[in-house]
């Protein structure tokens, strides 16, 4: 019985217009050149496609989820398009999966810069939050729950999630049902108006 994780749904290779369109400024790799795409050269990277499809989805799948697995594995394919003297070589399962493996790779190294950066943001928003009031009176939790409670409920929850409980970007976005970049722009939003709402009741107490 075919294992469940490398079950291949009804996927189609973009058609070559598509991708020489679309692809154009990607990093070249594994012989890589910046070609123009004949109707010969696509008709042989859908045979590839065809015979070695499968193969490279199922390594792809050991890695990945199924879908970011169905990306990289038909990226595979559409690279060829770009590769030099394609027609002259002979395209065996090892070199695709060579390229699939380069491919996770730099998904991989991508996805570490991006999370360390997120990482940093969110270091920054808590220092942020947590120094609302000056470095001799910082806010204990009590206050800043308290402080949270008079945001709009769509910042509360963004700062809550992606400061107090430590969530990712992503996680927050799926909790919420929005964008990435809206839970980043709510969470911006509240910790400005925590700033402003510190500095306000700083002035009223100094009075």
């Amino acid at each position: 019985m075919e294992s469940s994780k490398c079950r291949v749904g009804n996927l189609g290779l973009e058609k070559a217009t598509d991708y020489a369109t679309k692809n154009r400024c990607k990093p070249l790799d594994q012989g890589e050149t910046d070609v123009p795409v004949t109707t010969t050269r696509a008709n042989l990277v859908l045979e590839l496609f065809d015979s070695y499809y499968k193969r490279v989805y199922c390594f792809t799948r050991k890695s990945l989820a199924p879908g970011a697995a169905e990306d990289i594995a038909q990226e595979v394919f559409t690279r060829l398009l770009t590769v030099n003297a394609l027609e002259e070589k002979t395209i065996t399962s090892s070199y695709l999966i060579k390229i699939a493996d380069n491919l996770i790779k730099r998904r991989y190294n991508k996805n570490q810069r991006k999370n360390r950066y997120i990482e940093s943001q969110r270091e920054e928003a808590i220092r942020d939050l947590r120094n609302l009031k000056s470095d001799e009176a910082q806010w204990s939790n009590t206050e800043i729950t308290k402080a949270l409670a008079m945001l709009p409920s769509h910042e509360r929850d963004a700062v809550r999630l992606v400061i107090c409980e430590g969530l990712s970007y992503e996680e927050a976005s799926a909790s919420l049902g929005v964008p990435v970049s809206t839970v980043n722009n709510w969470k911006y939003r509240g910790i400005n108006k925590l700033k402003k709402h510190a500095q306000e009741t700083e002035m009223k107490q100094s009075a």
